[in-house]
This record gives structure tokens, sequence and C-alpha cells, in this order.
């Protein structure tokens, strides 16, 4: 056997100089323009730093956490009222926590614990409808009525009385006690900082649409996932010219008779449809992935104007198609009303991800699915139905809960270009998020150390959202 010879130290240490001075640009890349930047602003968190020269720089401590966390009492102090509203929110969010647990590891008690979510559910939906408890409170109802149906729905439970009962019970005995003490705390004291629970709230608002995305982008990549039947090549090619002609035919007439706006849309539809002929499903899925190649703010100028209350033809054809349903109403104000602003930026926003990335994320997972799984459920007589939700959608679990993870962080961080290139932050603050609350205390009201708490703040939300989701999301995976 040869000896085993080892490098000399004097060889190892020339090899480590260029080793060094290629990794060099990287690191000091990464402590300029990530470390840096993050433990400069965590300090700031505690400081009044500002630009402005008249304010001297002081050490604050937590008052940049507790002024925008904390309350302030109207009249004398009821610290008891405090805590027991305080004990509240901490059921709540134990009883969420528990919640997500039991459903992972299937404990007894499941599904009645279900049936009091649904109950909660439409408590909460019954108050927001007839007892004035707003937007929130009913979007929270939906959510606990769909997340009770769907455990009731678990066919490997039982109805049996056991521990997963307990968090469900916690869930609605603290709901109760805070409606029980929401007026009485909200009459002695006020949030320190209104609106960044106003703000807040807008940011959980705006991610409602998250779910709808998600689900467009898995029914988007089911259909685009096989190619359709459109017969041999040359059978393909005399469709697409006849489409071409059929196209180009339309928009003469059209345009010969005045209408070359309409023409023109026609002649795009027939050249889709060409387009679709000829290559089939690829076609398609390029048309959806498109939104995601234009730039964010120029999809945004053109939402803008499709939203224009006087001019937009969204409103445009509302006002021609209300007088066909008997529909004595003016359409919505859109982005210039309170009510509409959020839902009109989510509908953007789902239109803009159902085709997007997720799409082709689903894509590559659906081909991924073993077939003989799909052949040897279908000679078992397996329904479509039963097909997708016994063997491809198990199989879909990873990509679903990448994907989730990935729009939960978004939300949380996103609206910023919504809220500045469309609507300003309003109507009265209706459209403003945390990133650009932050934006408008560093760079407008040039207040960096309260920026920096709420970015820090924000940062603390975003991580437990994800590692909630980790927890609970990842035991979803198959093998």
């Amino acid at each position: 056997m040869l000896p085993n010879r080892r490098m000399p130290q004097k060889g190892a240490k020339r090899s480590f100089v260029p080793v060094l001075g290629f990794l060099l640009p990287n690191l000091l890349g990464f402590v300029a323009f990530t470390l840096f930047p993050v433990v400069f602003s965590f300090w700031m968190a505690f400081t009044n730093w500002t630009p402005k020269p008249a304010v001297h720089l002081e050490f604050l401590g937590l008052r940049n956490f507790t002024d925008l966390l904390g309350v302030s009492a109207l009249g004398p102090p009821r610290p008891g009222l405090v805590w027991a509203y305080g004990l509240c929110v901490l059921a709540i969010v134990i009883g969420l926590v528990g919640a997500l647990w039991a459903n992972m590891a299937a404990w007894r008690g499941m599904r009645i614990g279900g049936a009091v979510l649904s109950v909660l559910g439409l408590a909460l939906l019954w108050g927001a409808l007839f007892r004035g408890g707003g937007d929130g409170v009913g979007i929270v109802g939906v959510v606990a009525l769909c997340g009770g149906i769907a455990v009731m729905r678990r066919e490997e439970m039982s109805w049996q009385i056991g521990i997963g009962t307990v968090p469900a019970l916690l869930l609605a005995l603290a709901a109760l006690g805070l409606a029980m003490l929401n007026g009485a705390m909200w009459s002695a004291y006020e949030p320190r900082d209104l609106r960044f629970w106003q703000y807040f709230y807008n940011t959980a608002y705006l991610m409602i649409g998250i779910p709808f995305s998600i689900a467009g982008s898995l029914l988007l990549s089911l259909l685009l996932n096989d190619e359709l039947p459109l017969g041999p090549r040359w059978m393909r090619i005399a469709g697409a010219l006849l489409c071409g002609l059929g196209g180009g035919l339309t928009l003469l007439l059209c345009v010969d008779a005045g209408h070359a706006d309409l023409g023109l849309l026609a002649a795009v539809l027939w050249g889709i449809a060409a387009l679709g002929i000829a290559f089939n499903v690829v076609t398609f899925r390029t048309l959806f992935y498109l939104p995601t190649f234009t730039a964010g703010v120029a999809l945004m100028i053109l939402w803008k104007a499709l939203y224009n209350p006087q001019t937009g033809p969204i409103n445009a054809g509302l006002r021609a198609l209300f007088p066909l349903l008997h529909i004595h109403a003016a359409p919505p104000e859109w982005l210039s009303s309170v009510e509409w602003a959020k839902p009109a930026l989510i509908a953007m926003g789902v239109w803009t991800s159902i085709g997007g990335t997720n799409m082709l994320l689903y894509l590559a997972g659906l081909a991924n699915v073993p077939r003989e799984l799909l052949d040897a459920a279908e000679v078992d007589g397996a329904s479509a139905w039963n097909r997708f939700r016994h063997v491809t959608w198990p199989q879909l679990a990873p990509t679903t809960f990448f994907i989730s993870i990935m729009a939960i962080i978004g939300g949380l961080q996103g609206g910023f270009e919504q809220a500045r290139v469309m609507t300003g932050g309003g109507p009265a603050g209706a459209t403003t998020t945390l990133s650009y609350y932050i934006y408008n205390k560093a760079f407008q009201d040039l207040d960096l150390g309260y920026a920096a708490a709420i970015s820090w703040v924000l940062f603390a939300i975003v991580f437990i959202a994800t590692a909630l989701n980790w927890r609970f999301g990842k035991g979803l995976e198959v093998e």
C-alpha cells in the first residue's frame, strides 16, 4: 500500500488565498448590504433616530415598541380589565396553536371540536351581519366555519369527546370573553398607535385573496396539464389558418361598420384561437403567465384605469348590465370608496397571481404524480373527483405547502406598490398596509427609529406565521 501523503501546510495556505479572494466580494456584499443594515435597523428601533437637525439622538429603550403596541387609559386605570382582556387574547393564540396541533396529530375529539368551531363561526357571522360586528368579525367567522366543516368531514376521526375538543372550546370561551369585555375595554382605553392596528387589519384583509389565487392556480394547472385532443398536425394547421382568416375578415367587417375597437378585440380572440390550435396548451400556459413578465407598476396603472368610476370599462359594462338585471344602483367607486378599495385590490391580486409562478409549480407537481396510481384508481372505479382527492391532491401537498408559505410571507410584507401607485394609501387609509406605513414613517415623517420598530414587529409577525406554517403544514407532506 502506498503511504498516505498529506498536502504540505505551506501549499494549503497558498490554496486558501485564492479561495478567500474568490469569496471576498460576496462576503463584503453580505456584510455591507445585509448584515450591517439589519444590525443598524435593530439599534435604530431603540432610538429616536431622525435626520431632523433639531432633534438630538436619544436611546429610548422599549418606548417605540410600547408606543406601537401599548394602550393609554382614558380615565382611571383599570388593570384588572387589561389583564382579563390580555388573557383572552392569549387564550385565542393558545387555542389556535392547539387546534393546528390537534388536527395534525389527529387527536381524539377533533370532530366535536370541529362542530364547536362551526357554531363559533356561525355566531361570529351573526354578530357581523346583525349586531354591527364589522367585516373583520365576519371574515373570522367564515374562516372558523370553513375550518370546522373541514375538520368534521375528516373520515378517519370518530365522534368522541377527547383532548382534541379542548382547543375549540378554549377558542369559543376566549371569543365569548372578548365579546363581553370589548365594550368596557375600549371605553376605558385606546391604542397608543391606532393607525398601526388599522393598517395591520388592512394587511390581513388583503391576504383574503391568497386562498382564491392558490385554488385558481391549481384549477388552471389541472386544465392545462394535458394536451387538448386537436387531431393530427395537418388538421391543426388547417384550423389555425381558418381562425386567422376568420380574424382578418371580422376585423375588416367591423372597421367598415365603424366599430374598430370591437373588430380589434374579435381579431385578438381569433388569433388566440389560432395559436391554441397550432401549439395546443403551450399557447394558453404562455398567455396566463404573461402578466408575470409585465412590470408591476404598468399593471397597476392599467388596473387603475380599469377601475376609473367615470371612464373605466368595468363600470361602463356594469352601467349597461344593471338595467338588464333590473338593478337600480350606481356602479361602485372602486378605489375611491372605503368599502370597495380593498376588494378591488384583492381582485387585481388574484388575477395577477393565478397564472403566474404558482401555476408553473403546480404543473411541475402534476408532472411528478405517478401515472400508475391514477390508472390503478381508475381501474378500481374511482371517479375523477375521488382520483383527485385521494391520489393527486396528496401528491401535491409539498407544492401547496411551499406555495402557502411564500404567499403568506408575501402577503404580510406586500401592499406597498398598490398603495403607492394606485391609491396613495387612501381613501382614509383603507389601503395602507404595514409596509406602506413603514415607508411613510421613515421617508415622510422622517421618524426612522419608529419605522425600524414597526419593521421588527412585522418581522416577528412574519417569523411566527412562517414557523407555525412550517411546523403544522409540513406534516401534510407525503413521502
